[in-house]
């Protein structure tokens, strides 16, 4: 099955949810504040790799999952909400 992302907003105006039709985690979630805390977990890193990104929240739903990105305030979300939608599916088309 192809992987599909959709994007909401959030009440933070810094924060967007991407929602995943795929499994990332088995359970619970999972906060990451530094590209140092993602490390370990590919999708995570692979958003890191965007200087404007402050944190990713990885949240468990059942069969699906969801991405919370947290951008610096001093940056316009612009082209980054797609690059970061390309990153994912990049990423969990490969895992």
């Amino acid at each position: 099955m192809p992987i599909q992302v959709t994007i909401d907003t959030t009440p933070n105006e810094h924060a967007l949810k991407f929602n995943v039709n795929k499994k990332i985690l088995d359970a619970g979630y999972k906060t990451f504040n530094s590209p140092e805390d993602a490390k370990d977990f590919p999708v995570a890193a692979k958003i890191f790799e965007h200087e404007s990104v402050a944190s990713v929240f990885v949240m468990a739903e059942p069969g699906t999952a969801f991405i919370t990105v947290t951008k610096k305030p001093e940056t316009s979300w612009g082209d980054l909400k797609n690059k970061i939608m390309e990153d994912i599916k990049a990423v969990l088309e490969t895992s």
